[in-house]
């Protein structure tokens, strides 16, 4: 069975998901036991048989079998975040529940200082509250994308003239529907934001979910952070158990999605990011790696991020096949240290690991300052004085006037046009990567097909990669 542990402190194994709160700095290790400086949050089922699903931490839970709490969700990731700890899944819709069926992707959270309440309430949270996740196309009627996949950490960077805290997403159409994936963004503001709303409650069987009037609220308002929980009044307390629902859905944080895919073929499975890549005209910009079911990694950028968050220009900077179209990516994780200052992308499989270079600015299939422009790749910009593509990082990188670059377009004055490459940056989707790449089936390697050996097979070469762990 897969299993996948980060350095940031989230254990992912299909469905069930763990978050630890450690008042001390991870260094080499990370000890999931408990104890007198570590808490350990767990999303799970408590029973064989799967249903009665938890949020946990000893010895606080969720309610059980309590549809109103938890119903049926499928957990994604979890991360600790200031005075909570976040949950990130899908469920089967409550306020859905009188139309028919239908999953929504759900951001929960408790408080870290929570100590449960009084009597009856000694060994459940005071502080769960839950929202929905609103990722979909926008209009008169949207297209939404219900299914969360996967989370990345927490991007911290600029966006437009604002600085804001993200959390990209991987969401997916039901199995059943028109195949479609999407990367959305969510910021932790409008996540605190939702929280601080009104609360949802249906007050029939039959009626409709609409917001709870403030003078229903009591008072001190339930799913705050409290000196001591177990002082929490019972007027507050009952109303938490029945009323854990917001109102409010958690706004995508440009208003759409980023990227969007729809095909038969494959979905999106996994997202990296390589956050706040700085252009020589010092744009930064978030790098995001997108793997699919079919062992593919995309490669992709919003080029409108360095200068609005009210527009979305998608670019697909290039596809490559890492595995065979049977294998899904089940992880992915940009590693850097001090043995790979370039870092790598770490693709991960049920049953194999590949390490990707994260650009291919110095390939020898881009001879020409059109075709380094072209790639829209905040990694690579021509260099005017030795006539050749760089990399971020390299010489006088900081200093415009000595690099050409266009990511919104990715065409340049200055550079006569390529008949090789042209690809339209509005194109939601994008073109493929610009030198294609073939999967080997024999020896089911990619690396013949790329560059200066750009993709590695970790599990098979140890001496390139002798001393170096990648913890994911």
């Amino acid at each position: 069975m897969y299993t996948s542990f980060n350095l940031k402190g989230t254990l992912t194994n299909y469905g069930m998901t763990l978050s630890y709160k450690r008042d001390h700095r991870v260094t080499h290790q990370c000890n999931l036991a408990t104890s007198h400086d570590t808490d350990l949050y767990t999303g799970t089922v408590a029973d064989f048989s799967g249903m009665d699903p938890i949020i946990y931490r000893e010895p606080l839970q969720t309610e059980q079998y309590d549809s109103m709490s938890l119903n049926a969700p499928n957990f994604v990731s979890s991360m600790p975040l200031g005075d909570f700890v976040y949950f990130f899944f899908r469920e089967t819709a409550v306020e859905y529940i009188n139309c028919g069926k239908a999953v929504y992707s759900r951001v929960a959270r408790v408080c870290k200082y929570d100590r449960g309440g009084p009597h009856r309430f000694r060994n459940r949270w005071t502080s769960f509250l839950k929202s929905r996740l609103n990722c979909s196309v926008q209009g008169d009627f949207p297209f939404y994308f219900n299914e969360i996949q996967s989370t990345t950490e927490l991007i911290e960077g600029m966006y437009g003239s604002a600085s804001a805290q993200l959390v990209y997403g991987v969401f997916t159409t039901p199995p059943n529907s028109i195949s479609g994936s999407a990367v959305c963004a969510f910021s932790l503001q409008d996540i605190a934001d939702t929280f601080e709303g009104n609360f949802k409650e249906q007050t029939q069987l039959n009626s409709n979910w609409l917001p709870v009037q403030s003078v229903k609220v009591p008072d001190p308002r339930p799913g705050q952070c409290v000196n001591d929980s177990r002082t929490l009044p019972d007027l507050t307390l009952n109303f938490i158990k029945t009323h854990s629902l917001m109102d409010e859905s958690v706004p995508s944080f440009f208003r759409q999605p980023i990227v969007i895919r729809t095909s038969f073929h494959y979905r999106f499975t996994q997202i990296a990011v390589d956050p706040q890549i700085k252009t020589p005209g010092g744009k930064p910009y978030d790098v995001l790696f997108i793997g699919t079911d079919n062992g593919k990694v995309i490669k992709a950028v919003n080029a409108d991020s360095a200068d609005t968050i009210q527009r979305v220009t998608p670019v697909v900077i290039e596809e490559i096949q890492v595995f065979p179209p049977h294998m899904a990516v089940r992880n992915l994780k940009v590693v850097r240290d001090s043995n790979l200052p370039d870092g790598r992308l770490v693709v991960v499989t049920d049953n194999e690991v590949q390490a990707l270079r994260l650009h291919r600015c110095y390939s020898d299939k881009i001879l020409s300052c059109s075709e380094c422009v072209a790639l829209q790749d905040p990694y690579c910009a021509w260099d005017k004085q030795s006539q050749k593509c760089r990399a971020v990082g390299a010489a006088r990188w900081s200093d415009e006037k000595y690099f050409y670059q266009s990511i919104a377009t990715g065409v340049h004055t200055n550079c006569p046009a390529s008949k090789l490459l042209g690809k339209d940056a509005s194109s939601v989707g994008g073109l493929s990567s610009s030198y294609p790449k073939s999967f080997n089936q024999d020896t089911g390697h990619t690396g013949k097909d790329i560059p200066d050996g750009e993709v590695i097979n970790i599990m098979q070469d140890e001496e390139k990669h002798s001393g170096n762990t990648f913890t994911l």
